[in-house]
């Protein structure tokens, strides 16, 4: 399987990962078993990114065939293959940044899963509390997120754990450049990988690493704002991914520092 860290995370993800589950960004195939789960794409044509443009034009329209065809396809598959096929029960158009303006999907999911995610915020504290609030007390959130030194933030640094908590703490949002040159020397200039792709694509929100992740910042950033948490790495020819498990609970000693400042992002996400 190429598990470094034998943290016992593939069991938690077999015993937890059902029901409803609401995933984000990449197919999350990473230690992902489907046959006992019902899947609710929350994502836009990026990935999961970008502010979502509301009206009917050409591109939305085009949007919405390719994802009736998707969804087609894989209930046919479904048919013939059974319940390891993944099946989109209905795709939410949403920037999980905004999710927990939305009354509906509070407590919705039995768990939460991403791939290729939280590295593209700028500021991880508050979307890992709108994955917190879009799934079940109680129930579970699993990310993968790159692991830097297999890809081509690899001539970067780790993120300080404690940069992640000044973010929050600063109300950082989509605009911040602060990691902009730091980004640019190691993933265009240095790695190379991601030179053609911002030629086309501005080294801004949603379309670069904001921040940096190895398995020690990654275990103290959830270790802070989440119970029951398991962290490993996952190397294989496929996949070369920091995975995150841990109970959809806060910690006390969190919600006591930071309630006043989630409340104070509720009213500051809707002016934006």
């Amino acid at each position: 399987m190429g598990l470094l860290l034998n943290s016992g995370i593939e069991v938690n993800a077999g015993l937890h990962l059902r029901g409803k589950i609401a995933r984000i960004g990449g197919r999350m195939n990473q230690l992902m078993d489907y046959r006992n789960c019902r899947v609710t794409d929350i994502n836009i044509p990026d990935g999961g990114y970008g502010k979502v443009r509301l009206g009917l034009t050409l591109k939305s329209l085009k949007n919405t065939f390719f994802t009736l065809r998707r969804q087609i396809r894989q209930e046919l598959s479904w048919i013939l293959k059974g319940e390891r096929e993944i099946r989109d029960r209905k795709t939410i158009i949403l920037d999980m940044h905004f999710a927990m303006l939305n009354s509906t999907l509070e407590n919705r999911f039995d768990a939460s899963v991403s791939s290729n995610v939280i590295e593209h915020s700028p500021n991880p504290v508050w979307l890992l509390l709108n994955f917190y609030f879009i799934t079940k007390k109680e129930g579970y959130q699993y990310h993968a997120i790159p692991h830097y030194r297999f890809i081509f933030d690899q001539f970067r640094e780790p993120t300080p754990t404690s940069h992640f908590f000044e973010d929050f703490e600063k109300f950082t949002w989509f605009g911040d450049t602060t990691h902009n040159e730091d980004y640019i020397m190691s993933a265009i200039e240095k790695h190379g990988w991601q030179k053609t792709f911002h030629e086309k694509y501005p080294v801004a929100y949603p379309y670069m690493h904001f921040h940096v992740f190895d398995e020690y910042n990654l275990r103290e950033l959830a270790d802070t704002m989440f119970e029951e948490v398991k962290v490993d790495i996952l190397k294989t020819d496929k996949f070369n991914d920091n995975l995150l498990f841990f109970r959809n609970r806060l910690k006390p000693s969190f919600e006591q520092r930071y309630f006043t400042r989630i409340e104070a992002y509720k009213q500051f996400v809707m002016r934006k």
